[in-house]
């Protein structure tokens, strides 16, 4: 086991903008591409991707200063502190659960597409910690180990299921290729939300009808309708909110306006990489497995090039820290992540098929839920953070939870484990 967990921190260690090009070379190969064919599409994804987060690490970086400003200005004080995504992923990653959940997932994954249960291969590894935490969660909420173990491969067939439920909603839209799927669970696990909230919209006369979107602004508005002017206008806006000085103001603006324009040509490259493989994987399928699919699980960040979807992450960014006063029952402060809800909206996007005003009511709906189930969390996320990561721990903080840990889904494995009496 320890072989495992090690060559596993050298392969994590590596990165994905490293190691994925090998991945979709070797995948390429093994679907019947000829080599360079493979290679370049390998070498197009690492490409596509070090672009993307270069630009996302860029902007949210910028709205994460904006939002720490706002939420000292709103002297927010809440007992539960957002601690990020980073304590998730070492409570994983610290776990003895770590060598057996990795096996399993593939494993489990890989029976259910033979078994015609499942059409999406999550190759996403670098996000597997996030099944593997709620598991962790479950275990030390139980003290028994297999009970964790099953809490992750359960989690692991839940979310690919919902990528295969949802994933032509998100090839309609073009947020990836066809063949593509999202398996993240802390951004994929609140679609079932944002496409619930539209079901209601369209019960609602009038209002469902409403119909807002870049497009539509661009085409009414002229050039103020664009989406670099757009954001220009919203960056500066949260610049103000967040009581920046002028040239502070003028950067956050530049920098959104940058990001509206960089991110759909750096993800037309990756999407460059990745269409060839899906579709050669689709054709393996049609001719080796009588006509079943495989579709290819990914990371949820290579959605987000959509002006709607960025857009939507700036004006979410105040929404959430309003609620987090407003909300009955909410704890948590959101911090370390805030910065991150561009991908925790993303489904919000496509489940509102690029409208704004449906969207932004889905994801305020979704930050909502977050925060709450972030809250509920916070007691065992707090006890396991002190075993694994200490130091990880604000100073001062009573307890810690985060955005990503606010899915819904560590919410319901916890929820039933107290139902069934099952803590230790």
């Amino acid at each position: 086991m320890n072989i495992i967990v090690s060559v596993f921190e050298e392969f994590n260690n590596l990165g994905a903008t490293v190691m994925m090009p090998v991945i979709f070379t070797v995948i390429g190969l093994l679907v019947g591409m000829k080599f360079w064919q493979a290679f370049k599409s390998g070498i197009l994804y690492g490409i596509g991707f070090s672009g993307l987060w270069l630009v996302l690490d860029f902007f949210m970086g910028s709205l994460g200063e904006a939002a720490n400003s706002i939420s000292a200005n709103l002297g927010l004080k809440l007992d539960v502190v957002d601690a990020g995504w980073m304590l998730g992923s070492t409570i994983a990653f610290s776990s003895t659960l770590l060598p057996l959940a990795i096996i399993g997932i593939l494993v489990v994954n890989i029976v259910l597409i033979m078994a015609g249960f499942l059409k999406t291969l999550n190759i996403d590894l670098w996000n597997y910690w996030i099944i593997i935490t709620g598991g962790v969660l479950v275990y030390r909420f139980t003290g028994n180990y297999w009970i964790g173990l099953g809490a992750i491969l359960i989690s692991s067939v839940v979310i690919a299921k919902l990528a295969d439920i949802y994933a032509e909603k998100a090839w309609e839209g073009g947020y990836v290729p066809e063949g593509i799927t999202l398996p993240h669970l802390d951004t994929l696990a609140m679609a079932p939300v944002y496409f619930g909230v539209n079901k209601i919209i369209d019960l609602i006369p009038k209002v469902r009808d409403w119909d807002i979107s870049t497009e539509k602004l661009a085409d009414r508005l002229g050039v103020v309708g664009e989406p670099s002017i757009m954001g220009l206008i919203l960056g500066a806006l949260l610049g103000v909110c967040a009581g920046f000085s002028v040239p502070d103001i003028l950067n956050l603006a530049m920098v959104c306006a940058a990001t509206m324009v960089l991110m759909p040509k750096v993800c037309s490259i990756l999407m460059e990489g990745l269409g060839p493989i899906a579709e050669a994987t689709q054709e393996l399928a049609e001719k080796k497995l009588k006509g079943r699919q495989i579709r290819i699980g990914m990371d949820a960040a290579i959605g987000v090039g959509n002006p709607n979807v960025l857009i939507l992450g700036i004006i979410i960014i105040p929404v959430m820290l309003v609620l987090a006063v407003a909300l009955p029952g909410n704890r948590m402060l959101p911090f370390a992540d805030l910065s991150s809800m561009t991908l925790y909206i993303l489904w919000a996007v496509i489940a509102s098929k690029g409208n704004m005003f449906r969207a932004l009511i889905a994801g305020t709906v979704g930050a909502g839920i977050y925060l709450l189930c972030g809250t509920y969390v916070a007691d065992i996320y707090t006890k396991t953070a002190i075993i694994v990561a200490p130091d990880m721990i604000p100073e001062g903080s009573m307890l810690v939870s985060s955005i990503s840990a606010g899915n819904p889904i560590y919410t319901i494995l916890m929820l039933i484990c107290r139902l069934l009496g099952l803590a230790a």
